[in-house]
């Protein structure tokens, strides 16, 4: 019995041989077994790891309760990682009748929580809502295993219970993994088919060495397989540590967005890897084996290297490059150029200034680019009927539905998110706690409008809209490469809004005054309305002042850097831009992919328009640094700009068809302007003869360079160089 167990135990002296005499089917069995002192290797090796991982139980579950405190979810996974806790540490300590007892008892409770857990995860069960007190069910079973093992020991009377268990321990994660099956197979929602995705990749990285192992450790040794020591078995509680880490991950991650990329980059590396490998050691087994063995024999050997590195120079490293391309492709969902879907879409939006046909666009852009059955936008509009647009699929029909929708100002949902000012989903709203107090009915909005996802339309700090996305036709969740696109749509969805908010306010003064928005900034534009003055955009000659400023190297740096980087400090840079033109009274004309071009005397009556547009290159020049600076710290990345000035007669008006119209300035000047830009260096201000002659007068310092010859012009150009601190 254990006791007789304990007895001799108690009278051992360290370093004397213990002799067992065991009964055994009617024969008596001796067995001599050495002693020794239990060492600081022996505790490390056998109650430290222990000991440790159920450290990690205890904080992964203490940290996912923190994240989500009032979710029955996170509390009945603290309760999981507190009872594996609870064993681990105290297995090791089970030399002590009381705290075998303790093991004993707690032990099933491991099993019960895990049960329980599959009931409401990835997902809620329906037979969990129909039945809510089967959820006690596996704590009854626990009860009844643990307490008559703890009962009955010492007596080997409790070793029955130990192994029912035992097999409702090994029941448990079955359970488990049935259920994110089921959730995955069943598609009734994106993000328990998302969780699913974790928990199979958790349990794919977790389980399968250990399993293997365990399974070789039951095995005698003497059917030839080697013995697994059981000091080497418990760090085997590492890699199986994965599992609970994984369920953590995907109940404390709200959104998920990262999910996707995390798992295709993990299988994409490893499919990489081992199609790499597998090719290097094709290709060194043909040339040794095959090749140069049967033709040069003996000096095989001597040969092998240089031509292997010579393969591997001409052969492999091409065949690692295409490998990785593909798997870049199919894994990587690898784009076309991000910054020509996000110029496409700001061609849209500003091509026009009715209200009603920005958000149609907006919303028949969104659904084309991410493949979405539903999209909307709602416009805030203070202590006023909100009105909104939704367009959708027709069930087994290839039209959409155009649904119009009038929401109060003071919605749940709408106040939210206009506090909130970020994008938020149904998800955040059903899971996170501090969203409790408006659980209800904001669940209940985003159902009504058929949306699993909304998102703020900013507009200088402030909220002005909502656009209300519902879900991927693919099945998919929103991806981390969505978000930054659907974020950077809205912002530009917002701009086009405003402008389209400002045209009709304008439209009472008079209608073809509402693209100055567009050009002017906005003290300006109120200026000009209040003083009544008139604009002729029809079409005019006039001499102005043009300014081209263009990125170096741009082309290069797309091809370099991520998409989500360059299309924040593409939108840093052009706002800081923007802001100098306006600061003096310039207008901005249009942006050409990463070039600006300003124009100055144009729309409004400058006194010199030539010093206010050096002045303005000047002020460009010098925010450059500035924002390089916080480039470099946010992306360890920096870049220049050139700039050119001219000063000519131009046709501005309004050019296209009655379609589309955009008022701009074309003619000589504007094409010398763009020349000069091109010519100049990073950092450089270089501008023509014309415009030098109107700073006669100013404090504006220039060196003249040597002429040059542009594009377009049969003879050389003067070119002179504005000076700056």
């Amino acid at each position: 019995s254990v006791d007789d167990f304990e007895e001799i135990i108690n009278k051992i002296n360290t370093g004397e041989p213990v002799t067992y005499h065991i009964e055994r089917g009617g024969q008596v069995i001796e067995v001599t077994v050495p002693t020794m002192r239990y060492s600081l290797a022996d505790f490390m090796l056998t109650s430290g790891i222990m000991i440790f991982t159920g450290f990690i139980y205890l904080l992964i579950g203490a940290i996912v309760y923190i994240l989500k405190p009032d979710t029955k979810v996170s509390w009945i996974f603290f309760l999981a990682c507190f009872f594996m806790s609870l064993i681990n540490t105290i297995a090791t300590v089970k030399t002590l009748s009381i705290i075998s007892r303790t093991y004993l008892f707690f032990t099933p409770f491991v099993a019960a929580t895990v049960v329980h857990l599959s009931l409401l995860f990835p997902e809620k069960k329906e037979i969990a809502d129909k039945y809510p007190k089967l959820q006690y069910l596996p704590y009854i079973i626990a009860a009844s295993l643990g307490a008559p093992a703890a009962i009955l020991y010492p007596n080997l009377s409790f070793v029955p219970f130990y192994k029912y268990t035992q097999f409702y321990l090994g029941l448990s994660p079955f359970l488990l993994l049935a259920s994110t099956l089921w959730a995955f197979i069943k598609k009734s929602s994106v993000i328990a088919r998302q969780r699913a995705k974790v928990l199979f990749l958790g349990t794919a990285l977790a389980l399968p060495v250990p399993a293997i192992l365990r399974i070789i450790s039951l095995f005698p040794s003497t059917i030839g397989i080697p013995r697994v020591s059981i000091n080497y078995l418990n760090f085997l509680n590492f890699p199986i540590l994965i599992f609970p880490v994984s369920i953590a991950f995907a109940i404390a991650k709200h959104n998920l967005f990262d999910v996707d990329v995390y798992i295709k980059r993990t299988v994409g590396y490893g499919l990489m890897t081992a199609m790499v490998g597998t090719t290097y050691f094709i290709m060194q087994l043909i040339l040794k084996s095959f090749i140069l063995a049967p033709i040069l024999g003996e000096f095989a050997e001597k040969v092998y290297p240089v031509l292997f590195a010579i393969l591997v120079v001409f052969f492999f490293n091409p065949v690692n490059r295409m490998v990785q391309g593909i798997v870049d492709k199919l894994f990587y969902r690898k784009k076309l150029s991000y910054k020509d879907t996000i110029l496409s879409v700001s061609n849209a939006l500003t091509s026009v200034l009715n209200m009603d046909e920005i958000i149609k666009r907006i919303i028949y852009t969104l659904r084309k680019e991410m493949f979405i059955d539903k999209a909307g936008v709602i416009l805030l509009e203070p202590q006023k009927e909100c009105k909104a647009l939704f367009i959708s699929d027709v069930p087994d029909t290839a039209n959409d539905q155009v649904t119009e929708q009038c929401l109060r100002y003071d919605d749940p949902l709408l106040s939210l998110i206009s506090r909130e000012k970020k994008l938020i989903t149904e998800y955040d709203i059903s899971e996170d706690p501090k969203y409790s107090s408006v659980r209800e009915s904001c669940s209940r909005r985003f159902a009504e409008i058929g949306a699993s996802i909304v998102i703020p339309l900013n507009y200088k700090e402030e909220v002005i809209g909502v656009l209300a996305l519902g879900n991927k036709k693919s099945g998919h969740f929103y991806s981390r490469e969505d978000i930054d696109l659907l974020e950077t749509l809205s912002n530009q969805g917002a701009v086009a809004i405003e402008n389209a908010k400002l045209a009709e306010q304008m439209k009472k003064e008079e209608t073809i005054r509402t693209n100055l928005a567009r050009y002017l900034s906005p003290q300006i534009v109120d200026d000009i309305v209040k003083k009544d003055m008139q604009i002729d955009l029809g079409g005019d000659r006039k001499v102005v002042t043009v300014l081209f400023s263009d990125i170096r190297n741009f082309t290069s740096i797309t091809e370099s850097r991520p998409a989500d980087d360059l299309v924040n400090i593409l939108n840093e840079y052009f706002t800081e831009m923007a802001d100098i033109i306006f600061e003096n009274q310039g207008s901005l004309d249009k942006y050409i992919g990463d070039a600006i071009i300003a124009v100055f005397g144009s729309l409004i009556t400058v006194e010199n328009p030539v010093l206010n547009a050096v002045q303005t290159g000047i002020s460009m020049m010098k925010r450059m640094p500035g924002l390089n600076e916080q480039w470099m710290k946010k992306y360890g990345f920096s870049m220049h700009m050139g700039i050119g000035i001219n000063t000519g007669e131009v046709f501005l008006g309004n050019i296209g068809s009655p379609e589309r119209m955009e008022f701009t300035v074309i003619g000589d000047t504007v094409n010398v302007a763009s020349r000069f830009s091109g010519l100049a260096k990073a950092g450089q201000i270089l501008m023509t003869r014309e415009s030098k002659t109107f700073l006669k007068n100013s404090d504006i310092q220039y060196n003249e360079l040597p002429p040059s010859k542009v594009k377009g012009k049969s003879a050389e150009l003067e070119v002179f160089e504005v000076l700056y601190d």
